[in-house]
């Protein structure tokens, strides 16, 4: 089973402790612990001691625990007899980060948790949502995303309220972290851009270029690898400009996994030309480039990973070679991939890295599968497969049985190869369940952090109006004081004015519409707020422009806008025809759904007539374009059917989304699909198929989905 390389993410993380410290002193050399130290001999037993110690302790954390742990709790010990509330919960809160840096993650919550009551108790809002920051960093560490998800949103949603752009910023990216480790991409991407929004003001250029490089991992994970390589080259040029060595070496491997992953796409599509070639080679030499940078930094965790990754791209090349019909060839390169792997395995077990030595074990596995050394590859998947059930990663273990039945097989052991499967097969529905689960909770995390958000706008409307009355009250009083000139002058101005307000609201109204389904919109103004719905029969549509990056790269902006503009209001044109609802924009991609708010039998059947309007109008544009001399744009759509979940996101500005295993299927339809087709899933075809006329096109393996049945819409109708 191949896998693909580890990516490098910048080594990052913003944690706020929310210590209440000596102002602008923080303590970080043994002289100033000493100078603490001294000082607290001869200290007074008031408040100012009880800060003095914590202070101690937050020095000794790391290497001292145990005296950390003594002088907080003398610190404790003094603020509850000094009655210092305050104090409490400062030495609470270090108790916790001294625990968690030990690995005590039961002891640290506890303590986090008392934090948190005081700071709530005293109104500390700026310490509350440092604490609820906190615990979510704990909670990520111990994989549990979801409370993780739920205590970064409180702490986010708190330093908004306050104004404290500085830390909301922070909290972006620790979100956006997150949503990548859960597989939430598109999330994901909303957050980093919020938070290189608010570095990139600042200027600080080595979070910047962190921040593009992790939009390249994402980028690379929704297929969009044109856009992730310039991610990619924004971050390696910055941390270039910087001296930044480690992080040169993390973006430089990135950059060849993306185009040994270009390349290995373009192979197992039946391209052995030597453009593929000169990608694998270009993957092999940034990928030596980093190794140098990390053999000079004498980083052997990063030698290990990058001799790892050399020896897939090398596995990928023999591949490569002998599908072109050289043998000699290819068994050179994989004996070159093994020697690569089996230096990342020395490494590895060296350090007792069992999670690396399980990943080298399984590249061997495949070198030899490949080189139809059955028994051999077999001795390698046995040994990867212990060590995946040893520290429990499911992943490994289902790659593993699947893995050890087609070797079974090959070697004809038959009984042994249908066991495997068997084994895999319930491991993989297990698996798909859990997933599953994990899913609906997710959305109800997703989904609750907002509620309450709308409640608390909404209440704030219900203020602001009856402060308005109230004010309006006041003026009627006073203009009745003023007698019957100014009453009839008040009279005059208050029928302008509420022919002012009728306009503003039939402007605002219109405004609401533009933006959000009529029923939702309605629900916002009746409630405050729109809950988020399950729609069991909906069509999803994407669309996406070939080459838009180069395109980008190549035209003025005003230019590139207008043309862009131009498709999309076609676009939005051609589905106001079938009701279909706009969902969103994603630079060049365009996402609408059929079937909501408001069910539709014909919701598929309407996507797919709205899928041929759009290309027939891209052809029109196309032949504008030619004749003109301008850009020439060739558009990919994908569509699938299913349920998802639509709601209303967004505190500041209202938008109207949807999520699901659904959405994700679309767009891996546009992904796989080809310009100028139509590429539809097996739920699509069996609600139209007896109106379109399509063509099968068999299994295609679409990332992270397996093989599924796709097909090509073709522009004749039944009639």
């Amino acid at each position: 089973m191949q896998n693909r390389p580890a990516k490098f993410s910048s080594p990052m993380l913003f944690l706020v402790f929310g210590l209440f410290l000596l102002p602008g002193i923080f303590y970080a050399q043994n002289s100033l612990l000493d100078s603490l130290l001294e000082v607290n001999e001869n200290a007074p037993s008031d408040t100012n001691k009880v800060i003095l110690l914590t202070d101690i302790a937050w020095e000794l954390k790391f290497e001292e625990p145990e005296s950390a742990r003594q002088y907080l709790a003398q610190a404790l010990q003094l603020a509850q007899q000094l009655n210092f509330t305050k104090g409490k919960g400062t030495a609470y809160n270090i108790m916790g980060v001294v625990e968690d840096i030990h690995g005590n993650s039961k002891a640290a919550i506890e303590y986090f948790q008392k934090a948190l009551e005081i700071r709530q108790a005293l109104g500390d809002r700026k310490g509350v949502a440092s604490l609820f920051n906190n615990i979510g960093n704990l909670r990520e560490n111990q994989g549990d995303y979801l409370a993780a998800l739920k205590n970064y949103q409180e702490s986010l949603r708190i330093r908004e309220e306050m104004g404290d752009t500085q830390r909301a910023t922070k909290a972006y990216y620790n979100i956006a972290i997150l949503h990548e480790g859960m597989g939430n991409y598109l999330e994901a991407l909303d957050y980093i851009f919020l938070y290189l929004e608010g570095i990139e003001k600042s200027g600080d250029e080595e979070a910047t270029a962190n921040a593009w490089n992790i939009v390249g991992n994402i980028k690379t994970e929704l297929d969009r690898l044109d856009e992730a390589l310039v991610a990619y080259q924004k971050a390696l040029a910055l941390h270039r400009k910087l001296g930044n060595k480690w992080e040169e070496s993390s973006v430089l491997n990135n950059i060849a996994n993306l185009k040994d992953s270009q390349a290995e796409d373009l192979m197992d599509d039946g391209d052995l030309s030597p453009a593929t070639q000169q990608l694998f080679d270009e993957a092999v030499a940034l990928h030596q480039q980093s190794l140098a940078i990390r053999l000079a930094l004498k980083d052997s965790s990063g030698m290990a990973e990058i001799y790892n990754n050399i020896g897939y791209v090398l596995k990928n090349v023999g591949s490569f070679h002998k599908k072109s019909g050289n043998k000699n060839q290819a068994e050179a390169t994989w004996q070159a991939a093994e020697n690569s792997l089996l230096k990342s395995l020395a490494f590895r077990q060296l350090s007792d890295d069992k999670v690396g030595t399980m990943e080298v074990y399984n590249g061997l596995s495949d070198v030899r599968r490949r080189q139809k050394k059955y028994a051999e590859a077999l001795r390698f998947a046995k040994k990867y497969y212990a060590i995946a059930k040893d520290i429990g990663d499911q992943k490994f273990q289902q790659n593993g049985l699947k893995d050890l039945a087609r070797i079974y097989y090959k070697l004809g052991e038959y009984k042994k190869a249908y066991k495997a499967r068997k084994k895999y097969d319930e491991l993989r529905y297990a698996r798909f369940n859990e997933r599953r689960n994990k899913d609906e909770a997710r959305r109800e995390a997703l989904y609750s952090d907002r509620k309450k958000q709308y409640e608390i706008e909404r209440q704030e409307q219900e203020i602001k109006l009856q402060e308005a009355e109230l004010e309006q009250s006041k003026t009627v009083r006073n203009s009745l004081i003023g007698g019957a000139l100014l009453l009839l002058l008040l009279a005059l101005a208050m029928l302008n004015r509420n022919k002012v307000i009728r306009s503003e609201k039939q402007r605002s109204d219109e405004l609401l519409l533009n933006i959000l389904p009529a029923q939702t919109a309605d629900e916002l103004k009746k409630y405050g707020k729109a809950t988020a719905r399950q729609h069991e029969q909906v069509t999803v549509l994407f669309t996406d422009f070939k080459s838009f990056t180069n395109i980008a790269e190549n035209t003025a902006p005003a230019v590139l806008v207008e043309e862009l503009d131009r498709c999309f209001r076609a676009f939005d044109g051609i589905i106001s025809k079938y009701k279909i609802e706009k969902i969103k924009t994603i630079g060049d991609a365009y996402l609408c759904a059929a079937g909501l708010p408001e069910p539709s039998p014909s919701h598929a059947e309407d996507c797919v007539s709205a899928a041929l309007e759009m290309q027939a109008f891209m052809e029109r544009f196309r032949e504008e374009q030619k004749q003109k001399k301008g850009n020439e744009y060739y558009c990919r759509i994908g569509i699938h059917s299913g349920p998802v979940v639509a709601g209303v996101v967004g505190k500041k500005k209202f938008a109207y989304d949807i999520w699901g295993d659904t959405v994700n299927i679309a767009a891996r339809m546009e992904q796989s699909g080809e310009v100028n087709k139509i590429n539809i899933s097996q739920a699509v075809f069996e609600r139209v198929k007896d109106k379109f006329r399509c063509t099968h096109r068999g299994k295609v393996t679409a990332k992270n989905k397996g093989s599924m049945d796709m097909y090509f819409v073709e522009k004749e109708v039944f009639t």
